[in-house]
């Protein structure tokens, strides 16, 4: 193994690692596997460090720092002050120090290292009520995304409606139409006319009708002369039908 190993490192190409046939097909197939459930309680491992389910901020004690504050309830906004006034002062004894004696300016930065460190735990302490705040504001955003959503959508609906309705009353303008041209064409007294002349007198007499209705004036006449408009109303029509 070793030797194997020694010429794949003097080789310029070398091949695969020997333990690539480790990673050949498994005797079972891997998605039927079921991950393991949750950590409900107790610790678990994850990037090689250890996680509490129950995650709680550490102490500065439990972290090995000092605490520059008093312990118990306190007023972070004053305590916040007092600290960042501490840096400022320490880092002007450092800048002293680094001017007079170079050699101990080891002690002043572990002071101000000390006194961020206070600081960006009592910063910590915030985080709960971030979180809830942050949550808050994002039920919010999503609650006026739904109305907003809401709002659009019942002016489609209202958009449609009165679209359908303009079709529906177009339907019955066109069944109207349709009678009036049935009962204009069609006149009494003239059917033993019609029955005793010529097919091509037939066709004359019905296309006159309709030129006649036409200009008669009778309401939706000019919509029904052109066969193109008649498919078009078809259509309109089955639509409306399939709709209902």
């Amino acid at each position: 193994m070793e030797e194997a190993s020694a010429q794949q490192q003097s080789s310029a190409f070398p091949a695969p690692p020997f333990y690539f046939q480790r990673l050949s097909k498994l005797p079972f197939p891997v998605l039927a596997l079921e991950p393991p459930p949750p950590v409900q309680s107790g610790k678990y491992w994850q990037f090689g460090r250890p996680f509490d389910t129950q995650e709680t901020l550490a102490t500065l004690e439990q972290q090995g720092c000092q605490q520059l504050y008093p312990k118990g309830p306190i007023d972070r906004v004053k305590e916040l002050k007092k600290l960042n006034h501490s840096a400022i002062f320490n880092f002007l004894e450092l800048v002293h120090t680094l001017t007079t004696t170079p050699g101990e300016h080891y002690k002043r930065v572990d002071e101000i290292r000390m006194i961020f460190i206070n600081m960006h735990h009592i910063l910590n302490e915030y985080r709960p009520h971030q979180a809830r705040e942050t949550l808050r504001l994002m039920m919010q955003n999503q609650l006026q995304t739904k109305k907003q959503e809401t709002e659009a959508l019942k002016r489609t609906c209202a958009d449609l409606r009165s679209k359908l309705s303009a079709l529906r009353a177009l339907k019955e303008q066109r069944q109207r139409s349709l009678a009036t041209i049935n009962s204009s064409t069609v006149a009494p007294g003239d059917s033993d006319v019609e029955m005793t002349s010529s097919p091509d007198h037939q066709t004359q007499d019905s296309k006159a009708s309709l030129v006649g209705a036409s200009s008669s004036g009778y309401p939706g006449a000019e919509n029904h002369i052109d066969a193109n408009s008649r498919r078009t109303m078809d259509r309109l029509m089955t639509m409306v039908d399939s709709i209902e």
